[in-house]
Formats: structure tokens, sequence, C-alpha cells
């Protein structure tokens, strides 16, 4: 039996690389650092994977699969020398530590004279590929910018599952269960693919679209509006964002700023916006699973980060002004957001005047009035009329050089 090698087994690990590659008739390999985790994946050689929406509840076992200390470098060198596909989704931040064990394994493979090895990267990490790319080198200098190009598929990916924190109840059905919901598909760089690569139902390999489409849309369109949707379900007093978004108006306060981004993508890829659209929509239906109990809490933690320049909010925001695309709604996610950093680290106005100028949007001062006109607003909570009321005064953004 062929075997996939997933470094992490963290929710994406469990809850959408061990199914995807499990089904496609491959043993799973994990490597993590947690010894709760690898002690019941080596002991039970499987793992229960749940799959709920509003409607139904659907329970399989996924396996077999085992696991192996991160630490132990013989048993990942031996793992990855006879893998048929390896992916990573250890998170940004120890992300350059999964390196540390890959570099070593990825020489021995090579040395082994084994076939090119393709590497799934699926991290919520900026040019991911290239900072893989740099740290498996700084680790093996053996690892040449030939050897790479030649012998090792960097393959970039667009994690589009909602996989929440398992609840008390998902964690009583065995240490390793997940609960995810339905939406399944996997797009991947198709060009950084290096020799074979196994058929697995859930990859969307389409080599006439640039990658960076899905990436971007994913960013932009997915990541930005489900947090727009915590700010402001936070501000509504909600606890999960099914609450947030099943309100009409906060729905479509947050549908309005996914078109803005929409519209932005469209234009910067060269792709229609009817699928577009749709697909907004498709996760508008997704934000709103009662069952996958998503909460504001999480979906909307680390404002900072999600507020930092080229991420969700602010990269949705200069794509819109790039392309003459008036990011009005967007401008209110920004503010909510701001409203969360302020009583979470009481970031005060004045912090708040110099975060703007050092984002880029005090090049207008009209802009910077607007963003903080919509966040003053928010100060104790917010008025639909009110926000609406300051969203449809006239202000036009000149597009960014």
């Amino acid at each position: 039996m062929a075997t996939a090698v997933i470094f992490g087994a963290g929710n994406v690990g469990r809850g959408l690389l061990g199914q995807v590659f499990s089904e496609a008739g491959m043993e799973v390999v994990f490597i993590d650092v947690s010894e709760r985790l690898i002690t019941a994946l080596d002991r039970d050689r499987a793992y229960v994977h749940i799959t709920v929406d509003n409607e139904s509840r659907t329970q399989v076992t996924v396996g077999p699969v085992r696991a192996v200390r991160a630490d132990d470098a013989v048993a990942v060198q031996d793992a990855l020398r006879d893998a048929a596909v390896a992916a990573t989704c250890v998170g940004a931040r120890m992300l350059p530590a999964a390196c540390e064990a890959i570099a070593p394994a990825l020489c021995g493979r090579i040395e082994a004279g084994r076939p090119p090895l393709n590497l799934l990267i699926a991290e919520n990490l900026h040019d991911a590929k290239t900072r893989v790319h740099e740290w498996l080198q700084a680790k093996a200098p053996a690892l040449t910018d030939a050897v790479l190009e030649s012998q090792v598929g960097l393959v970039s990916t667009s994690i589009g599952r909602m996989i929440p924190a398992p609840r008390e109840e998902i964690a009583q059905l065995g240490e390793a269960a997940i609960e995810v919901e339905p939406y399944r598909f996997l797009p991947i760089d198709v060009a950084a693919i290096r020799g074979d690569f196994p058929v697995i139902p859930a990859v969307v390999a389409d080599p006439g679209v640039p990658f960076d489409y899905y990436s971007d849309r994913k960013l932009f369109l997915h990541n930005m509006g489900h947090a727009m949707s915590a700010f402001l379900g936070r501000l509504s007093g909600d606890t999960y964002v099914w609450q947030a978004i099943q309100r009409p108006e906060l729905r479509a306060l947050v549908r309005n700023a996914m078109v803005e981004s929409a519209s932005a993508l469209a234009a910067e890829y060269g792709q229609p916006l009817g699928p577009l659209l749709d697909h907004i929509d498709d996760l508008l239906h997704r934000f709103a699973n009662r069952a996958l109990a998503d909460t504001i809490e999480r979906v909307g933690r680390d404002p900072r980060r999600k507020l930092a320049k080229g991420d969700r909010v602010l990269g949705a925001h200069h794509l819109c002004c790039s392309h003459g695309i008036e990011p009005r709604h967007i401008r209110l996610a920004l503010a909510a957001g701001l409203r969360q950093l302020a009583d979470e680290e009481g970031v005060t106005p004045t912090e708040i005047g110099a975060l703007l100028a050092e984002q880029g949007l005090a090049r207008d001062e009209r802009e910077a009035e607007s963003v903080r006109d919509l966040y003053e607003a928010m100060a104790d909570g917010f008025d639909i009329a009110d926000l609406q009321a300051l969203l449809e005064r006239p202000f036009l953004v000149s597009a960014i050089p």
C-alpha cells in the first residue's frame, strides 16, 4: 500500500488531508510533536472523522494510519523515503521547525535514488513555498536550487475547509476524533508538481488558471468575509458565527464586502464574476452551519494579524483600489477589526491613526476619515442605520498606481 506522510496531525492534517489521502487508498503517516495524538493514532491505527451541516451528520473511520515523533530522525527519514506524497500543515509558527526534520529526510530519500517527491504546503502563510525553499536549504545545503527543482515539488495549496477545534462531545469519541464541514475541494499549484502525482479525487489541479487566483480567492473572499462576520458578530453579542450571519442586515454587509473583493479578483485574474458570486453565496451558506458550532472567538482572534498589510482585509482593500473599485464595505471590516483590537489591547485613537498611516490608509484623508467614523460609530456595539448612513456617504477612491 502506498503511503502519504503528513507533517502535522492537527485540524487540517486529520480534518482534510488525512481523509482525502486515505480515500485515495493510501496509508497515512502523521508526524507530530503531540504525545497525546501520537499515542492515540499509533494505538488505534485509525480515527473518527465526522462531517456535519444543518441537515446531516456523517461519521466514518479514517485508516489505516500511524504516527511518528517529529524528533525521531530515523523514523521520519524512513517514512519520507517511501512516501508517494507528503504534506505539511503544522502552522506558520512551527513551519521552520518542521523543515528541520524534512530537510535531512529529503536528502536521505534522494541519496536512496527514490523518485521525486511532491510536498503539499498547506499553511496559512503568504509565500509559504519560498519560505519552505529557504528553510530547507538552510538546514541542508545539499538541497541546492537545482536539486530541489528536479527532486522536490513544493506544491502550494488552498485549504478552504472550515475545521474548528473539536468540542468536548467529539473528543469523547477518541483523542484524535475531528469534526468538519462538507466542503472538501483542495486546489493545488499544478505547475509545481514533479514526477508522478497520485490520483486524489478531492484535488483541484487546473493548469488553465494561475494558482494565485485560488490562494487570493481564499484569502480575500473566504478569510476576509469570515473575519468580518466575526468582528461584527462580536459587536452584536453573538457567540457563534452562524448567529451573526443569520442576521439579514449583518449578512448583507458581509456579502457586499465580499462582492467588492470578488469584483477586484475578477479584474486582476481575468476571470468571470458570476462563479465568484456563486462562491460568495456558498461561503455565506457555509458560515451559517450551526452544527459546526464555529465560534466568534476562534474566527476573530488575533485581529492584529488579520489586519496586517497584505492580509485578508487590507489585502482585499488594496486589490480593490488597484482596480478603481471602491472598498466601501471592506473599510467597515477594517473598522470593526480595529474596534476589536482597541477593546482587546487598549489601543488608543491616536495609535489607531498611526496604524492607519502605517498601513497606507492615510494617502487620502477622506479615506482615513471614513474608517475613523465607522470605528467611532461602533464604540458601543453598532446601529445598522447609522452604519448604512456612513457607508452611503459619497466617497471615491482613486486607483493606486
